[in-house]
Parts: C-alpha cells; structure tokens; sequence
C-alpha cells in the first residue's frame, strides 16, 4: 500500500470511530445527565434511584468490556461495532417512549453495555491500521468522539426541551444513530474491499529489533506494575469523573441554581474543548524525547499528557466543590473537557504502545472494567450524598480527593518505548 492510501485509510477509520464513540457514548452515555432533572419530574423517580440505576450502567460497562473482547475475537470486531451501534439506535428510541423507571434503568442499562462493546473491539481495529507513531493521536481523536456528542448534546437539547420536551431529545438521537449504522455498513463494506486490492504493507520489525513483551504467562504480564497502575488510574477516573458528569446538571439546577441555559452552555463548553484535547493530548502523547541505548526516552510525552489530563480534572472537581457561579462552573465545564473524556483513550494508546496486541486488548477490556467500577462506586455514593446531606457538593468533595491520587499515579507510570514508523499489519480483517 503506497503512503497516500495508507493516510487516507488511517484517517477513514479514524473518523468513522469517532463518529461511533460520539452515538454511543455521547448520545448514549451521557445524554442521560443532561435531561435527568425532567426525566426526575415526569416518571417519578428520585435521586437515589437514579445512582443505583447509573451504577448498574457502570457494572454493565465492566461486564460488557470484558465479553466484548471475546465477541470480537469470535464474530469479527468491526460486526460487533456495527450491532453494538444498531442497538444503541434501537435503545434510544425505546427512552423517548418509556414510562416506567424500571424501563427507564433497563435501557440505559443495554445503552452501556452497547457503548462498552464499541470502545474495547476497537482497540483490534486501532493497533494494525494505525502507525504507531500516530496512534495516541488517533486514540485521543476517538476518545474525544463523546465530545462531539457532548457539544450537539449541549446545542441541541435546550430547543428540544423548550419546543418538544425531553422524548423529542431521545429520539432525534435515535435517528442520527441509526443513520451512522448505515454509514458504517457502506465504510466497512469498502474499506473491506480494498484491503483485499491493495498490496501489503511492510513486514513488521523483528522482535529483537523491537522488545515489547516480558516473557512469562498473559496474567503476570496483565498484572505487571505498569498496567496495575493503569488500572489504578482508570478507577479513580471513574469515580471522580462519572459522577462529575451523572449529577452535573441537577447539581447546577438543584443546588447552584442556576438556569437552563447556563447548564446546556456548560455542556457545549465540555463539549467544545473535548474537540481539540483529544487531539492536542494525543499530540503530546506521541512526543519522544532523547532515547536512551535501552530504546527509553529522557521524557516520555504518554506520561506527560496523562500528568496534565489528570490535573485538569483535580481543578474541575475543586472549581466545582466550591459552590461556584456560573462563570466559574464555565471554567470547571472546560477543564472538565480538556480532562475526563481525553483521558481514557490516553491509557488505551498508552497501553497500545506498551504491549502486543493480543495483551492490549486483555489490558483495556480490565482497564475500561476498573473504570465502570469506579463509576458505579461513584454513583452510588453521590446518589446516596443528596438524600443524606441534601446537596451534590460532598460529590465533587470525592471526585477531588480521588483525583489528587489519579494525578500522583501519573507520575509513577512508566516510560514508553520508541515508536516504529511504520503499521504492523496491512487492513485489518473487518470480517
């Protein structure tokens, strides 16, 4: 394959995956916080249930991140990406009908599980099809697809609230999900056919040439210090990120205040920034410094993005502590952008350039599980604040203790080794 087709495929893939994170994530994940307030209002549920009805989500996130792998490696990651779209689709339209809590839980539920099921196979895609040198960059572009939903999130939502109430909301999602369904059928449909026309790419270096790997069995090497502290990291992102963004909203009507408009602002703000940190994170994470004789760097770009990702999201959870006004909770929404979305895909190309493929898909399916647990346990937690203290506040109490810990584990993660200039396979199999 010569350089300009091997660019143009790199960047198709990249922006159909991106396009999914945002339908599934984005839409999927994380509309929920946004009309929670008059879903409350309508059905009749409180907070305690809606806590209890987000943890289940995160548990099914850990439990669909660890199955997702193992469906990929039997069905083909690029079908287990288009049925976990589809269902997306199918589930967003059932919220725009529903009355019931227990319906209500039942499919958000199933709207994670199908958003865990997209992220996970994806790192099966992501590893043969991009250079190595790039991948932090494409990971962090991915990653920051719930970004984008976020920003049509925060665009979209007040005219429909305000025009058609919070069922129009699910179902214009539904829609524009449905419609990428389609788009990925035609994108893996040629993307398949030219990778069966164009010649192979070049053979991938040898493994003397390019150390990766401890010996030893997969679960000393899953549970080396390395991805340990991986993990460590994906929980607390979980526990002070999704609540963070689960009781956002309520926190800023309930609590703070303040109107519609200034929480829908903030939310396009999450959004807004998340379109160029993916990118700008990723960016750093592809940096190298000198290396050493051993192939390690004097400064390691992987660590650096994570260090700064993880210090944004202590200064959100802090502006965010302290009761701010709505100026204040502008600058929280944008350190919250430029943090809590990013990161993930950073420990996933992290991850990519630490291991093998086959071990990297193992790391991330119990990488994205630490995080549902975090989140859960998060959930839970902030849920169970409101009823007691009456206030979200203790909430973003936690989620800045919890940080503080993230941002020192950041510091302790490992360098990366340097990265080859070329892809290790030709096009995947999108069987």
């Amino acid at each position: 394959m010569d350089a300009s087709s091997r660019v143009s495929h790199q960047l198709a893939i990249t922006l159909l995956l991106t396009a999914v994170i945002a339908a599934t994530y984005g839409f999927g994940v994380y509309l929920f916080p946004v009309v929670l307030p008059q879903m409350k209002h309508d059905i009749g549920f409180d907070y305690t249930q809606a806590g209890y009805i987000t943890a289940a989500r995160q548990l099914a996130n850990v439990a669909m991140a660890l199955l997702s792998g193992l469906a990929a490696a039997r069905f083909g990651a690029a079908r287990v990406i288009l049925a976990a779209t589809a269902l997306s689709a199918i589930d967003l339209a059932g919220l725009a009908f529903i009355d019931k809590t227990w319906m209500m839980g039942t499919a958000l539920v199933t709207l994670n599980a199908c958003a865990a099921a997209t992220w996970v196979p994806m790192m099966a895609l992501i590893a043969p099809l991009i250079d190595e040198r790039h991948q932090a960059k494409a990971i962090g572009v991915i990653g920051s697809g719930t970004n984008y939903g976020v920003l049509l999130n925060g665009l979209m939502v007040p005219a429909l609230l305000a025009s058609w109430g919070w069922r129009s909301v699910w179902l214009v999602s539904a829609v524009l999900t449905a419609v990428l369904s389609g788009v990925i059928v035609l994108m893996f449909a040629r993307l398949g056919r030219s990778s069966r026309t164009l010649s192979p790419r070049a053979a991938p270096p040898s493994p003397a040439a390019r150390p990766r790997e401890r010996s030893g069995s997969g679960l000393r090497r899953m549970l080396a210090r390395q991805y340990l502290l991986v993990y460590a990291i994906a929980l607390l992102c979980g526990f002070a990120g999704v609540p963070f963004i689960t009781y956002f909203s309520a926190y800023s009507h309930d609590d703070l205040h303040l109107g519609l408009d200034v929480t829908a602002h903030a939310w396009a703000l999450v959004g807004l920034v998340g379109v160029v940190s993916g990118l700008v994170l990723g960016m750093i994470g592809d940096m190298h410094g000198t290396p050493y004789q051993n192939g390690y760097t004097q400064r390691d770009g992987m660590r650096t993005a994570l260090v700064c990702a993880g210090v944004m999201l202590l200064c959100a959870s802090l502006i965010a502590a302290s009761r701010p006004g709505g100026y204040a909770l502008m600058v929280a929404a944008v350190a919250l952008g430029f943090s809590f979305f990013p990161i993930f895909g950073l420990l996933h190309a992290y991850v990519g350039k630490t291991s093998e493929p086959t071990l990297a898909a193992m790391v991330c399916g119990i990488c994205e599980s630490a995080f549902g647990v975090g989140g859960a346990l998060g959930n839970v937690l902030g849920g169970l604040c409101k009823t007691a203290f009456g206030s979200f506040q203790p909430v973003y109490g936690l989620a800045a203790v919890a940080s503080v810990i993230l941002v020192g584990l950041t510091f302790l993660v490992p360098n990366t080794r340097r990265a080859s200039a070329v892809c290790q396979s030709g096009l995947v199999d999108l069987r």
